[in-house]
């Protein structure tokens, strides 16, 4: 009806398991290693990009981190959330990510994005630690549902790994 009209249930590119996880463990890695961010930890899912839970998914990096240290005394510096976010994005934009959110994006939160990956930045209101969501495109078309991965796994290690 619409042969020009984006469907997103039907991407043209699909991407195979690898390439959605490689899409944003990839970047992810990049932001703690450009932004210096200390202690992180994190994992991958996949999220469906529709309500009723079936394909298409996106990869889905959910990361956390600590609060800048003041060295001398050993514990958190005071750190205003909102002016830390900022400095952040101020960093990943030197290392060729856009300011704020690609257009028909909303969210909650300090967004960066590139080559069709969106990160937001928030602070976890239960641990009070920083925390990134680096989301990918809907474009994995695996019934992830079905095949048991949903519930992802740790990827820690790999975003320590400098």
């Amino acid at each position: 009806m619409f042969p020009n009209r984006h469907d997103i249930d039907h991407p043209a590119n699909p991407m195979s398991d690898q390439q959605a996880m490689a899409q944003v463990i990839e970047p992810a890695k990049h932001i703690v290693k450009d932004a210096d961010l200390q202690d992180v930890s994190g994992g991958f899912r996949w999220e469906s990009c529709n309500d009723q839970g079936d394909p298409p998914y996106r990869g889905l990096v959910e990361m956390s981190f600590k609060w800048p240290m003041d060295d001398a005394k050993g514990y958190p510096t005071e750190v205003e959330p909102n002016a830390y976010f900022e400095k952040l994005a101020a960093t990943m934009v030197a290392h060729g990510w856009s300011d704020g959110p690609p257009p028909g994006w909303h969210s909650y939160g300090r967004v960066i994005h590139k080559d069709g990956v969106v990160a937001v930045a928030t602070q976890d209101p239960t641990s009070g630690r920083g925390a990134i969501r680096v989301s990918g495109e809907c474009r994995n078309m695996t019934n992830h549902r079905r095949d048991g991965t949903m519930l992802g796994f740790e990827i820690t290690d790999q975003l320590r790994d400098r």
